[in-house]
């Protein structure tokens, strides 16, 4: 099938539209670059020029599309200062109004449109064990996920299946949260943040990819937990990184440390989200990775 991606150049978007042209699907893209996208990522095989914030996408774009993948939204990554919050909410809430706004406008819509969300949906929850079915927390980025989930939503009510994937610490070659954590782990900097006890849900960049493409097959509505299906402390997460590179891990940074470093985004590094995808396993996908040691293994060893 022919299948429309927004952010189709980035970490999780490049991985994907391999994986879905490898299994013979069409893939198509909208970016900020437009065609500039296809040399950028060869799987791509047309790339449509879309500034998020600037209104709908442009119809052509869905010509033919059974399927959109939204991707695209400002990185939380950073300082968070009041321009980089104004702009993680607006990337992802308006962004993904704008997409939706632009299906309302199509004789022929999609089938599908698979919207990103995070599990910072559920806020810093302690040691509760959260599904899908958990409620939403109510700091920064639970409200931001909140209204990127209710935006995508909306496309419901035009007669198209949305699956909202909740997606964890995504963890693979070449980048994501991973290449961030390298450098200080080789040097032995990588011991607890913080307390170390708080709960770090991860997934393989495979499962991560897995989880959308599966998403596409379906044909209800749903969210589903993109996390591995053990999550860990994050001072185990730090030993089985300084395991795999034969590295000690017990430097700890302090919070303070952490947030002086890394400003707002530490309250991420240091909330305990402990998140299990039941939805995901009873809607029929198989983890490849389900435990974080084979998954460091596969892409450090």
């Amino acid at each position: 099938m022919r299948t429309l991606i927004t952010g189709a150049t980035g970490f999780i978007g490049s991985a994907l539209s391999h994986r879905l042209q490898q299994h013979g699907h069409e893939v198509w893209a909208l970016s900020r670059g437009g065609d500039s996208a296809t040399s950028r990522n060869p799987a791509i095989s047309r790339g449509f020029a879309w500034e998020p914030m600037g209104g709908p996408a442009p119809a052509e774009a869905f010509e033919g599309v059974e399927a959109v993948v939204h991707l695209a939204g400002e990185s939380v990554v950073g300082r968070w200062s009041a321009d980089k919050r104004e702009a993680i909410e607006q990337s992802r809430v308006v962004g993904t109004a704008n997409l939706v706004a632009a299906i309302a406008e199509l004789s022929q819509r999609p089938r599908v449109l698979a919207s990103a969300s995070a599990i910072g949906y559920y806020g810093d929850r302690g040691e509760d064990v959260l599904t899908e079915e958990s409620s939403s927390g109510d700091d920064f980025l639970a409200q931001v996920s909140q209204g990127w989930e209710a935006a995508a939503r909306d496309a419901e009510g035009l007669g198209v299946t949305v699956v909202r994937f909740r997606t964890g610490i995504v963890l693979g070659p070449g980048g994501g949260a991973l290449k961030e954590m390298l450098l200080p782990a080789k040097l032995g900097l990588g011991g607890p943040l913080g307390s170390g006890r708080q709960w770090w849900s991860w997934i393989h960049l495979d499962d991560a990819v897995g989880i959308i493409e599966h998403a596409l097959a379906l044909n209800f509505s749903t969210a589903l937990n993109s996390t591995a299906p053990v999550p860990v402390r994050q001072i185990d997460f730090a030993k089985a990184l300084g395991r795999v590179l034969h590295r000690p891990a017990i430097a700890p940074m302090p919070a303070f440390a952490l947030k002086l470093v890394v400003g707002g985004f530490a309250v991420e590094l240091l909330s305990s989200k402990r998140v299990l995808p039941e939805a995901t396993r009873a809607s029929g996908y198989e983890f490849r990775f389900p435990e974080l040691g084979p998954a460091l293994d596969d892409i450090i060893g």
